[in-house]
């Protein structure tokens, strides 16, 4: 389902907080996540079992996604974090986080941890 992309500096998902005073398994807890309308939830047939899979042409990701009736439908809404950097755009000399066009489909493929994510970028 296409969807539109905006990564947000969020009070409880924020990543200086997470990376000064979390572990990794808060990284992940904390900044592999979305937010969608429930609607859109409703519609992608997810389930709290599943992940949310975001893909375009920059990268793919995998992450956990909750459900927020404050989202507009056809949103999806994401901390700005490591996870998030795997499908932003580069313009330039600019890096676009904003309005960005994806795919976003349910998956029962697992999130991707901070160590291994670290570890796919440097190959």
């Amino acid at each position: 389902m296409e969807m539109i992309l905006n990564t947000v500096r969020m009070v409880d998902y924020d990543q200086a907080r997470e990376f000064a005073f979390g572990d990794d398994n808060s990284l992940k807890e904390n900044l592999a996540i979305c937010f969608i309308n429930p609607e859109d939830y409703k519609k992608l047939n997810l389930t709290q079992s599943l992940n949310l899979k975001l893909s375009n042409d920059n990268g793919e990701v995998i992450i956990r996604v909750k459900q927020n009736e404050d989202i507009p439908p056809g949103t999806v809404l994401m901390p700005v974090s490591i996870w998030a950097n795997q499908i932003i755009e580069i313009n330039g000399d600019f890096l676009v986080f904003k309005n960005l066009k994806i795919n976003a489909e349910a998956t029962r493929e697992n999130v991707v941890d901070i160590k291994n994510l670290l570890e796919s970028l440097k190959t």
